[in-house]
């Protein structure tokens, strides 16, 4: 019995390598004979760069490609980054937002824009994790996270990880995109949030081309928790936010409008030298209202924040038979007017409701050559 099993298995064994040596022996039949040549359809290979670059990292490296993001239907890069394995995010007292990767300290989280760290008020500090609020995702090429410590390369900033943000560069065909969306408030017949964007490119013009992009989004607010003066929990529980005037919010972190102008352009020379200019302004007008309890005794804080800046970028890429280079220039200036009020809703008006808390300006500039 184990002897007619073990012939079969060797029938069925010498069955498929028959098989699978068919076309190989009936091709070479044909060449003998002068036949007609036995030909196979065409493969076609892809490969990303910067996924094949990755591989050469150390450290962990995950790259979200526009692809990726497309799929997400994210409107900005913190919908995107806090969907990752890793990543962590907390808002301070102050209502900034804070990115950690793999528990280390926001400060030492770098966030590059463009191969550039990105300039805040306190982002030395605190880290920059509310650029990833500022930044949409429509005119975003794709996303490098890097996990662990990229000091050696980076800098100091880098112990927790790096995440670099690449934006589109000039398309080499003409085309426009044209976003634009509505968010309303149930029971309420406005329109209170709503986004735009809007890119235009020319196209190849000889060995120029251009792209322009503009956009205004309006940041929600994320409220922690909402008291009614004289309410009952029951009754809070059963009111629709738009029928009752004394809501008094606690917003976790800042909210309002935000608008992005912005100018990329390429020229290649020749077929070995390119170079690149990068234009942008960026402008926001946030908000944050904090009121914990309904007690008169505790104030209501309200804290406001402008911000401008602008960002200029001038890259050279080139090579030749021995190497080749890539040569950068970056400027950036920031001016950020923050306030912050306390209203005392228990004083009269004779005592001043209003007390000025602090206010705090910042005048900031940094130059790159790289």
């Amino acid at each position: 019995m184990k002897e007619i099993t073990v012939r079969r298995k060797n029938a069925l064994a010498f069955a498929v390598a028959l098989h699978l040596m068919l076309p190989l022996c009936t091709a070479q039949a044909h060449e003998s004979a002068g036949g007609i040549d036995v030909q196979t359809e065409s493969v076609d290979v892809e490969a990303n760069a910067a996924k094949e670059d990755a591989k050469y990292e150390s450290q962990s490296t995950t790259i979200i490609t526009k692809e990726d993001i497309e799929k997400k239907q994210a409107k900005s890069v913190e919908d995107i980054i806090f969907d990752e394995t890793g990543m962590t995010r907390s808002v301070d007292a102050m209502g900034r937002v804070t990115l950690s990767i793999r528990g280390a300290e926001p400060r030492h989280t770098l966030i590059l824009v463009d191969g550039q760290p990105v300039m805040g008020d306190f982002a030395k500090y605190t880290g920059a994790g509310d650029e990833l609020q500022r930044l949409g995702t429509e005119n975003v090429e794709r996303i490098e996270i890097i996990r662990g410590a990229a000091s050696a390369k980076y800098g100091a900033d880098a112990i927790g990880g790096v995440v670099n943000v690449i934006t589109k560069a000039a398309a080499k065909r003409a085309g426009m995109q044209v976003n634009l969306e509505g968010r309303r408030v149930k029971g309420d017949s406005k329109i209170p949030y709503t986004n735009f964007f809007l890119r235009a490119d020319s196209g190849d013009m000889g060995k120029f081309r251009i792209g322009l992009s503009g956009s205004k989004r309006e940041v929600m607010p994320v409220y922690a928790s909402v008291h009614r003066k004289n309410a009952t929990l029951p009754e809070l529980q059963g009111a629709e936010w738009n029928k009752v005037k004394d809501w008094l919010p606690t917003a976790l972190r800042y909210y309002g409008d935000t608008a992005t102008v912005g100018l990329v352009g390429t020229y290649d020379a020749n077929k070995n030298n390119s170079f690149e200019f990068r234009v942008d302004h960026y402008a926001e007008d946030l908000l944050r209202d904090v009121k914990r309890t309904d007690s008169d005794l505790e104030p209501q804080q309200h804290f406001k924040r402008k911000t401008d800046r602008n960002s200029y970028n001038l890259g050279w890429r080139g090579m030749n038979k021995i190497s080749d280079w890539n040569v950068e220039l970056n400027y950036t200036s920031i001016k950020e007017d923050d306030v912050s009020l306390i209203n005392y809703a228990g004083k009269t008006t004779y005592e001043g409701k209003n007390e000025l808390r602090y206010v705090d300006d910042v005048d900031h500039s940094q130059f790159d050559l790289k």
